[in-house]
């Protein structure tokens, strides 16, 4: 009896090891996603666009994109940098894994139902062609299901009773 629990022990730690794995690869790649922000603007001419903002609706903007860019670094950071903290037992931790997990479902599910009907209706936009944009935007997809998984399965460890 006692190698079972030996062996299941070992097989928790594996888990938990490769759980910390993909955290660390989940939390770059937000990173990476976080200072892709900063050129996003540039690739889809945001300046042109806020233009036809008032000020104030422009700066808004500008602040919201900032501190979604701002979210995802600190997350990616956690991630990247402190793993053991999301897989560590704690009400905190499921809190904070439960509602990434959250954000990323409703990422999943808004990309769709928003953004692709608004693209298929601009044909002659030049910086945003619907034909082109597959490959991005079901990477996009791959990814964010990638997060659910990964964040999911860290959400899921906090509620395994050993």
């Amino acid at each position: 009896m006692g190698n079972g629990a030996g062996a299941g022990k070992i097989a928790a730690r594996g888990t938990t090891l490769m759980l910390a794995l993909l955290l660390r690869l989940s939390g770059a790649s937000l990173i990476v996603l976080s200072l892709f922000h900063g050129v996003l603007g540039r690739v889809l001419d945001w300046k042109k666009d806020t233009k036809k903002l008032t000020p104030l609706n422009a700066r808004i903007f500008a602040v919201h994109t900032f501190f979604i860019a701002f979210v995802l670094l600190m997350l990616g950071l956690l991630s990247f940098g402190y793993p053991r903290l999301l897989l560590d037992r704690s009400d905190l931790a499921r809190l904070l894994l439960g509602a990434v997990v959250l954000f990323w479902v409703l990422r999943l599910v808004i990309q769709p139902l928003i953004f692709d009907p608004v693209m298929r209706q601009q044909p002659g936009e030049p910086r945003v062609r619907w034909e082109g944009t597959w490959v991005i935007r079901g990477g996009n997809m791959l990814l964010w299901i990638a997060y659910i998984a990964v964040y999911g399965a860290a959400f899921l460890r906090q509620w395994r009773h050993e």
